[in-house]
């Protein structure tokens, strides 16, 4: 077979003087034309459309989903921001305070030496025998609630 479209077309079609001023894949294409059903076509063609609007309607509300999270995610970037800046406000603010004590207790321990080795010692020997640093009330709460559920679970 050669390279031009007549000669992928049988000789007994090209003979035929009606598929001479077509190429080889409108005579492919006109064959099949007449071999296809036509009503099978036009439910292909239905159910490509139903398909169609089906994905433009998928589409659509995808759309509107990715622009809802845009501003959402847009909205919580600028409340991180926030309370980022909080925290970082909250930071500074406590170790001022805690330069603070340490300076009093720089102090405290220059003018009353003896005062603060003493209050100091009880401290350190109150920290030793709680064995944890203070419960906050929440704690208080857990521990609560953890001994009823003992007591409730053991009668």
């Amino acid at each position: 077979m050669g390279d031009t479209p007549e000669s992928e077309v049988p000789a007994s079609w090209m003979g035929c003087s009606i598929y001479q001023n077509y190429t080889a894949s409108e005579v492919l294409v006109q064959g099949l034309a007449g071999v296809i059903n036509q009503k099978d076509v036009e439910l292909i063609v239905r159910a490509q459309k139903k398909m169609l609007q089906r994905f433009e309607k998928t589409n659509e509300m995808l759309t509107n989903v990715n622009s809802l999270s845009a501003t959402r995610l847009e909205k919580a970037q600028n409340d991180f921001k926030k309370h980022t800046q909080t925290v970082q406000e909250m930071k500074k603010d406590l170790d001022n305070i805690f330069r603070r004590i340490r300076n009093i207790k720089t102090k405290v321990a220059a003018q009353m030496p003896a005062a603060y080795t003493i209050a100091s010692s009880q401290v350190n020997q109150v920290k030793v025998e709680e064995g944890k640093e203070e419960d906050d009330e929440y704690d208080v709460m857990i521990r609560e609630r953890k001994l009823k559920e003992q007591g409730s679970s053991s009668q």
